[in-house]
């Protein structure tokens, strides 16, 4: 108690301990802050990280969802810099480069040459193989015209009302934007936000030419990230406590402790005078129950989600794809990544995104589905020696029309206390990039009080 008693005066708490709590203390640690981190789960890396599947791939660490970042994640790339991860390391850099599958059409490529933004998006789009020469010049007309409006809408709409605006074809709309948009948003277009989708284009193709490159991991994230971050953490005053599960916060009364939070886990009871949320929205909602009065934009957390349907299949070693990732449409798949980059021969991790009828499906029906439209880029694919399906129920929010009037700010009514977290408010939709900015505006903000 002694020990608790000391630490709340400086210690910074954080509840949560995935990405966005991670990249927080990492911040906070580096500005010689003193942290503590509480997680109810046994690992860290909440809903990106390694897990080890008992049944399948027993030997094996699998990410709990497939993973890849954009060039564009430059406040994520910073702080892989700061924890001495080299990028070199860790990722696999690939330059745009798409090819997109499907039962009812050819295939189609899109290729970006070595020039700069945004011309080398120009040219993809003028060389874009298997779309005709009308579709092109709408696609190259679509990003001049957004570009003069730098990429700003007056009002929000959904992104299938912009493509509408902007006469894109059937075609396109299947095979590049939706595609995209279920990529990065996981969102389906007739619900998704334009003014998002129209921001995370302005960052990966507006600026410089690699900030549209892909980049894929070359271990599970557990490796990558999160036990690095942890062990920086430990290294520079700080430390986590596991299966730490929080199930009440209250302030503590008394002119003297006003600014006292007292914390009560399924273990002990902690003492704080600076709290972060990090966890998702809904949990946030719970902990702050009627304790604290929200602010009006903040008053309900409460998001609808959509599930990630992951299913990795383990064919013999000598199988891979044509390139790391390959797309589809007009199939339950929609990114087939080969985890060939990552030492793991014959391993294809193929990605669903948004809700859909996969999710009904009994899990040999669902796999033997995949494996069938994975055919249409092996033909000769052998029969699969083993799978794993993992789903993500509330992978992400539902990043609809107008979600960011509702998206809160990382401060609440309570000066010591913040929230942090992809569904904050930051440019992004739910992406690691998303949660990493969340957890370093939290740590500047609390560094810059800290300075005053």
């Amino acid at each position: 108690m002694n020990q608790n008693s000391q630490a709340y005066s400086s210690t910074v708490h954080i509840i949560g301990a995935g990405w966005s709590g991670l990249a927080c203390a990492a911040t906070l640690a580096q500005a010689g802050i003193s942290v503590q981190l509480l997680e109810a789960a046994p690992l860290a890396g909440g809903r990106a990280r390694g897990v080890q599947y008992r049944k399948s791939f027993p030997d094996t660490l699998l990410d709990n969802g497939q993973h890849i970042m954009l060039g564009a994640y430059q406040h994520t790339l910073k702080l892989f810099k700061q924890l001495g991860i080299k990028e070199q390391d860790v990722l696999h850099r690939q330059s745009l480069n798409l090819v997109l599958y499907s039962p009812h059409s050819p295939v189609i490529r899109l290729t970006a040459p070595a020039l700069p933004a945004p011309w080398h998006l120009m040219i993809a789009m003028l060389t874009f193989k298997n779309i005709s020469l009308k579709d092109r010049l709408k696609l190259v007309l679509m990003l001049v015209r957004i570009r003069l409006k730098k990429f700003t809408l007056t009002e929000d709409c959904s992104v299938a009302e912009l493509l509408n605006h902007y006469s894109q074809s059937q075609l396109l709309i299947e095979a590049l934007w939706e595609p995209l948009c279920l990529a990065t948003m996981n969102t389906p277009i007739k619900e998704a936000s334009a003014r998002v989708f129209l921001t995370v284009l302005e960052k990966s193709f507006n600026h410089n030419r690699q900030d549209s490159d892909l980049l894929f991991f070359k271990s599970d994230l557990s490796s990558v990230f999160v036990n690095k971050a942890l062990s920086y953490i430990c290294q520079h005053r700080g430390n986590i406590l596991f299966k730490y599960r929080v199930e009440k916060i209250e302030l503590q009364t008394g002119p003297l402790s006003s600014n006292t939070f007292i914390i009560r886990t399924s273990k002990q009871t902690i003492t704080a005078n600076t709290l972060i949320l990090a966890t998702p929205a809904y949990i946030a909602q719970k902990l702050q129950g009627r304790v604290f009065r929200l602010k009006p934009e903040q008053s309900k957390l409460k998001f609808t989600y959509q599930p990630i349907c992951t299913v990795y299949l383990q064919y013999p070693e000598h199988i891979k794809l044509e390139q790391v990732m390959t797309g589809f449409f007009g199939t339950l798949s929609q990114w087939a990544i080969d985890h060939r980059i990552n030492k793991q021969p014959g391993l294809i991790a193929v990605v669903i995104s948004s809700s859909g009828r996969h999710l009904q499906l009994p899990e040999e029906q669902l796999v033997d589905t995949i494996h069938n439209e994975l055919k249409l880029v092996q033909p000769d694919l052998p029969f699969w020696q083993d799978y794993q399906v993992v789903i993500e129920k509330k992978a992400t929010f539902n990043c609809t029309v107008n979600i960011n009037t509702i998206r809160p700010s990382f401060k609440t009514s309570h000066k010591q206390l913040f929230l942090a977290g992809d569904y904050t408010r930051t440019p992004y939709p739910a992406t690691l990039e998303g949660a990493v900015i969340s957890g370093m505006q939290v740590a500047q903000h609390i560094i810059e009080q800290r300075k005053r």
